[in-house]
């Protein structure tokens, strides 16, 4: 529910302003502002739920002998669970504003949500065992999180921001997930189809290393409960 909350906040002070924000209508930004912070509150519960999950679970890690990523997993799953729920509900407000979805924009923002449950997963290995060691991990965490917010154009068109300022968000690859899920909904184009491609194959092999120091860490984290 939080980002549809947010949503409503943000589209009622924007829209209120004009009758469109930089070159989208009203409809249009209802499904790009309500798109943007699905992407991103996925992105932001993956981080948290899956750094946090093997200290959540400790007093289950203690008494019963498991795979440890079991743990890691659940977390993921969970927040890969709500973002199958606000895409769906995305879809029928889209259908509701009168707009029309192509089976390739549906596959292109599944592929995306692929790579960012796979991205998501492969960081959860090295910082569920971090945030053992370093108990504060959890308020950088949430500072850095604030500011890519920020830094992703979540709730305006990139438009609007000077020309000077742009980089920010074209290197931050959340952004570009951002801005290419709501080229998909909102005029059926696909793009920054190499960058996801490239990612795709990034995260595999994030996923493999991650796992690999997660096994050789995760056997002496018991000590620091």
């Amino acid at each position: 529910l939080k980002p549809f909350f947010m949503f409503l906040i943000l589209y009622v002070v924007f829209s209120s302003v004009s009758g469109q924000v930089g070159n989208l209508s009203s409809r249009q930004y209802a499904v790009y502002l309500l798109s943007g912070l699905v992407i991103y509150t996925f992105f932001q519960e993956g981080i948290i739920w899956g750094m946090n999950s093997i200290m959540e679970r400790a007093d289950l890690i203690l008494k019963i002998n498991f795979k440890r990523d079991i743990v890691v997993i659940s977390a993921l799953t969970m927040a890969l669970i709500n973002f199958g729920i606000n895409l769906l509900i995305i879809g029928v407000i889209g259908v509701v504003l009168g707009m029309h979805f192509s089976l390739l924009s549906i596959a292109y923002i599944l592929l995306i949500g692929l790579v960012m449950f796979l991205g998501l997963y492969g960081i959860a290995f090295f910082t569920s065992i971090w945030m053992v060691y370093i108990r504060d991990l959890t308020h950088i965490t949430e500072l850095v999180l604030q500011l890519m917010f920020y830094a992703s154009a979540v709730f305006f068109p990139i438009e609007l921001i000077p020309e000077k300022y742009r980089f920010i968000v074209r290197y931050n690859p959340i952004a570009i997930f951002i801005q290419s899920v709501r080229e998909a909904l909102t005029n059926q184009n696909i793009v920054n189809l190499e960058f996801v491609l490239g990612s795709l194959i990034f995260v595999i092999i994030l996923v493999i290393v991650g796992n690999i120091y997660f096994k050789k860490k995760v056997l002496k984290v018991a000590e620091h409960f």
